[in-house]
């Protein structure tokens, strides 16, 4: 029997006149009783080639690594067969490819549709106070960008549209950020980054920065002094602005809610977020019973990896950031990870965050040299940057078309450039491969 020739859609009907005398029989008679004709199995289409190991590790072992004390990586299929290797079990600084995990934690015990509430409730006549709910993304005046919904201007102008409405226009203004606990700054952290990097509260705007990029040392009541501004502008005016404790049972005015945890996280490993993924850290630990507090925090995000076989000896995790030199990872864990993501749907947010080389967030001006032309446009992957550190995790899909996960991190180095340069030529390598 010749086989059956299956017709696209698209293609061309030699025997019209067939098909229009068959409907002139079903117009006469009705429904013509008819067998199926038998159809032949598509074939699946054939997996693309994967590149030979042997051919990938020597054209990767190609890729200069001087200036880089201590280095570790593997690439894998996504189902986790090694294609190359180097030092892949060795912990190492991982800097911010730490988000990865942070956030797939962060996410799993969330939930993808969880946002965060800032709320004004009135304790007392006459008395009010704003409560931090630990929205990362909050800011002073309202923004346009859609994961930052939330904003104290908005709050204000609800909040003396009720007191208005109850016949009061001047208050005591209070604060309350007790839903986080510990130190604002990581003591893990260098000391020098206490002027410029942002610290952790449940209640502050801006990412906890002021005008001209310092730190604000009190995150939140530098929110309460710009939420007293806020009312005093929408007419109410606001006797003093001190730290106390939102009561049970006290009345909400007002509310303003945080964008989704999912388009939180989008955002956060785009741009790589410092305070972002410290605060989802937090909230992880408090839905998880433990406190929210930098200690908290990475007690928590320890035993979610040993849970999900994410963990290996020498490892070691002391903030959510990345920030903190002392944390270890291996390139195999944080392989892992990204498997992980890639093949379960609710770590999809993850996978959405992740920048694209020569495209968007930290990625956006990598991969700018001819020798990593071939990974622009197809490398997947969060970075990473310290003094003398830098990573690389995520994904690619070959010029054959295999997609392959890969992790790379690199400590000791001269300069975070040449390290990038190391990082950037080896993913191109095998973005580029046939490797046969």
């Amino acid at each position: 029997m010749e086989p059956l020739t299956l017709i696209p859609p698209h293609a061309p009907r030699r025997h019209g006149w067939l098909a229009a005398a068959l409907a002139v029989v079903v117009l006469a008679v009705g429904v013509v009783p008819a067998t199926a004709a038998p159809t032949a199995p598509v074939p699946a289409a054939a997996p693309a080639p994967l590149p030979d190991p042997d051919v990938l590790d020597a054209r990767l072992r190609k890729v200069s690594d001087k200036g880089i004390g201590s280095l570790g990586s593997i690439v894998t299929t996504t189902d986790g067969q090694v294609l190359a290797a180097r030092s892949a079990d060795t912990p190492l600084i991982p800097a911010s490819t730490m988000k990865v995990l942070t956030t797939m934690a962060a996410l799993d015990t969330l939930g993808a549709d969880r946002s965060f509430v800032t709320s004004v409730v009135r304790v007392a006549p006459g008395r009010i106070v704003l409560v931090g709910g630990g929205d990362p993304m909050l800011t002073d005046k309202t923004s346009t960008a859609d994961y930052r919904p939330a904003s104290l201007q908005k709050l204000a102008k609800a909040t003396a549209s009720a007191l208005k409405a109850a016949g009061r226009t001047s208050v005591a203004l209070r604060y309350d950020a007790d839903l986080f606990s510990g130190p604002t700054f990581n003591p893990e952290w260098k000391a020098k980054w206490r002027g410029w990097e942002g610290r952790v509260a449940a209640l502050e705007i801006n990412s906890g920065k002021l005008a001209g990029g310092r730190a604000a040392a009190n995150p939140a009541r530098n929110a309460a002094n710009a939420f007293a501004r806020r009312l005093r502008t929408a007419g109410i005016t606001v006797t003093s602005v001190a730290a106390g404790d939102a009561t049970a049972g006290a009345t909400e005015l007002a509310q303003v809610r945080s964008a989704t945890v999912a388009r939180i996280i989008k955002r956060t490993l785009r741009v790589s977020d410092n305070v972002a993924a410290e605060t989802l850290s937090r909230h992880a630990a408090v839905v998880a019973g433990r406190s929210g507090s930098f200690k908290g925090a990475a007690a928590n995000l320890t035993t979610w990896l040993d849970a999900h076989g994410l963990w290996a000896d020498g490892q070691r995790i002391l903030d959510g950031s990345g920030l903190a030199p002392g944390s270890r990872l291996t390139p195999r864990a944080l392989a892992a990870a990204i498997r992980l993501a890639l093949a379960e749907a609710e770590f999809a947010p993850i996978i959405d965050g992740l920048p694209v080389a020569g495209e968007s967030g930290t990625l956006k001006s990598r991969f700018d040299d001819p020798s990593e032309k071939a990974g622009r446009h197809t490398v997947h992957a969060k970075t990473g940057t310290l003094s003398g550190v830098a990573g690389l995790a995520g994904y690619l899909t070959t010029a054959d078309g295999a997609v392959l996960v890969f992790a790379e991190l690199a400590n000791k180095a001269t300069s975070y450039y040449r390290a990038y340069d190391w990082l950037d030529r080896e993913a191109a390598v095998v973005a580029g491969c046939g490797c046969r």
